[in-house]
């Protein structure tokens, strides 16, 4: 909330065309995120990995449904079961029915036809029955119950899964903040070191001016030529397009900063910091395993994803089994006239059980295998890589420390060389062309010298986010 009404504040000033909008670098991040779209998007990612997340934790408790049909045919249909003689059974002692043959009284046996089937004593006549039946609104309603028993892990594993990429989209978060903390920092300290080479440019165009004027006095009283009046002023003149050239680079570097932090482009922006010439104290003494980068744990949740596919893959191939439990209510059917209503209890128990799929299920774990493989040595490989880089960013900020010192001798010895030069010449000791030749040199060393000082803050970004702690 207090990040939307600085937002909203900022917004509010940079209408103004007075408006100077005053901010340090942690504001610049602040309102960086607020206004970037990959974090948007990242933010968006991670809340669909949760969703899924709890999407797939559903798969363990079982599915109620309500189920309906209902049914037209307008055709009634008659059916006949033809009839015909029947034989008859009588009880014994025990009250098991028996054939109620007849008995030849002469041999006690059964009396066979000229069929050679027995011959019944009795025959029960069965009339020809019709069945007409009618479907005009055949309905059932009800609910229904489905619980997977065993389906191969394939429900544990699809959960693990989508907590893998839970974790992925956390880390990609991270990443993302990365990357735009270290696009900020690169345009806040280059706004700063602007900043600053616009104070140097004017003030070797004022030292040049100055010498200008003393020039063209010197030269009303025939003391100089005008071939010296002339040098001087192409001096002047190349120290003036210096100057335009830096103030047009401070209003492209505020428009940059601008940009990225969510302000209108026109905004005129004050940063409170100033470019130091020391490294952020602790900064090399920080934990520097690769293990804490967002990127080496987005890589490092791939393999286990992989490894979760393999399996998945394998579930598709062993055996499946699941339950379904109903209770429905259903009518309509039309029988030789009658209609009846009844509710029942249903239930389903099914095995699938896969036994030749001619290779299928074996190359396709094969397949997977050879993917988890691929992402485990891509692992691998970047996290030499990445070592690599935390071993490059360290030497960076010695780099940039040692070019700070650099910078910095050189110009103790260009502004005692420019005293000097200036002193002798104001004494007839020093000619015109070694003058400006100073002053040139003085520009150069003060150029170099902020230079140096916002490669060192560069360097210390590039430092942190090369360890994985510059999103914290």
């Amino acid at each position: 909330m207090k990040k939307t009404i600085l937002i909203f504040s900022l917004f509010c000033f940079a209408w103004t065309t007075d408006a100077q909008v005053i901010l340090d670098l942690q504001q610049c991040r602040e309102m960086a995120l607020e206004n970037s779209k990959q974090i948007a998007i990242a933010q968006k990612q991670l809340e669909k990995a949760e969703s899924e997340t709890k999407a797939y934790h559903a798969g363990y408790f079982p599915r109620l449904s309500a189920t309906g049909l209902g049914f037209y045919n307008q055709e009634k249909y008659s059916y006949k079961l033809k009839g015909g003689y029947l034989p008859t059974y009588v009880p014994d002692e025990n009250g098991t029915l028996q054939p109620n043959v007849a008995i030849d009284p002469s041999t006690g046996h059964p009396i066979i036809g000229t069929d050679g089937k027995p011959v019944f004593k009795e025959y029960a006549f069965l009339p020809d029955i019709g069945i007409k039946v009618g479907m005009r609104g055949v309905y059932t309603v009800g609910v229904q119950l489905q619980q997977p028993v065993y389906m191969g892990g394939k429900v544990r594993t699809a959960h693990e899964m989508s907590k893998v990429g839970e974790a992925m989209a956390t880390a990609n978060i991270r990443l993302s903040r990365s990357d735009v903390f270290a696009e900020t920092d690169k345009a806040y300290w280059q706004l700063l070191g602007v900043e600053e080479q616009v104070k140097a440019a004017e003030a070797y165009r004022q030292a040049v001016g100055e010498l200008l004027k003393n020039v063209e006095n010197t030269a009303k009283v025939g003391m100089a030529t005008g071939n010296d009046v002339l040098k001087v002023r192409v001096r002047y003149n190349e120290a003036d397009l210096m100057v335009q050239k830096a103030r047009n680079g401070l209003v492209l570097s505020q428009m940059n900063l601008c940009r990225l932090i969510g302000l209108s482009l026109q905004t005129n922006i004050s940063i409170r910091d100033s470019l130091s010439e020391t490294v952020m104290p602790g900064i090399l003494a920080q934990p520097a395993a690769i293990t804490q980068r967002p990127d080496y744990h987005l890589l490092q949740e791939e393999t286990v994803l992989k490894e979760k596919e393999v399996s998945l893959t394998r579930s598709d191939f062993l055996p499946q089994v699941g339950v379904t439990a109903g209770y429905g209510y259903g009518g309509g059917l039309e029988l030789n006239g009658s209609r009846e209503a009844k509710a029942s209890f249903n239930a389903l128990a099914f095995v699938q059980i896969p036994l030749f799929y001619w290779g299928e299920g074996r190359n396709k774990y094969k397949a997977a295998r050879m993917e988890h493989e691929m992402s485990r040595l891509n692992l691998e490989k970047s996290a030499q890589l990445m070592e690599l880089e935390v071993a490059a960013a360290r030497f960076g900020i010695q780099d940039a420390q040692t070019r700070i010192k650099m910078a910095k001798n050189a110009l103790l010895q260009a502004e005692e060389n420019l005293r000097i030069s200036n002193n002798q010449y104001k004494v007839g000791m020093e000619s015109l062309t070694n003058l400006l030749e100073a002053q040139a040199q003085w520009q150069e060393a003060q150029t170099q010298w902020v230079e140096a000082k916002a490669a060192l803050k560069m360097s210390e970004t590039q430092y942190l986010k090369a360890i994985g702690r510059l999103a914290e």
